[in-house]
């Protein structure tokens, strides 16, 4: 019975290891000028930008998405802005998504992965994920 007990111990344990590589959370950008929240909805995977390293403009009034190309969209406030959506978890990665880029107001294509604390974002033009860049975000804890 003991042998039994330790086993089950051991199992949920093991899930535990797991659970600590899930995308949801916050993580911190590269360069610490922002923390998105990784969120799941249905079965897709968002990301919001929940702080900002510069959260306001020179007149203290909240920074806005001035680099839109869409007019109408440039005065919504980048806090709580959805800059990660429609990602999808195939295996161990999350793919078919797309992130938003406030600081040149465009959209590419997105996948990711967890590698312990570290979220490996792709954002990339194409997507296969040939043309385009990968950024190191930290989870914060």
């Amino acid at each position: 019975m003991k042998k039994i007990c330790t086993i089950i111990i051991a199992l949920f344990a093991g899930l535990g290891i797991v659970s600590a590589q899930d995308v949801v959370g916050k993580w911190k950008l590269d360069d610490g000028s922002a923390i998105v929240e990784v969120y799941k909805s249905g079965d897709s995977y968002n990301g919001k930008i929940v702080w900002l390293k510069d959260a306001t403009m020179p007149d203290g009034s909240p920074v806005c998405d001035l680099n839109n190309p869409d007019k109408s969209l440039r005065s919504r406030k980048l806090m709580g802005l959805n800059m990660l959506s429609g990602l999808k978890k195939t295996g161990d990665q999350y793919t078919q998504g797309s992130i938003y880029d406030p600081g040149n107001g465009k959209t590419y294509n997105c996948s990711m992965k967890v590698e312990g604390d570290v979220l490996k974002v792709r954002g990339s033009l194409d997507k296969k994920g040939r043309i385009g860049r990968t950024m190191d975000w930290f989870r914060v804890k």
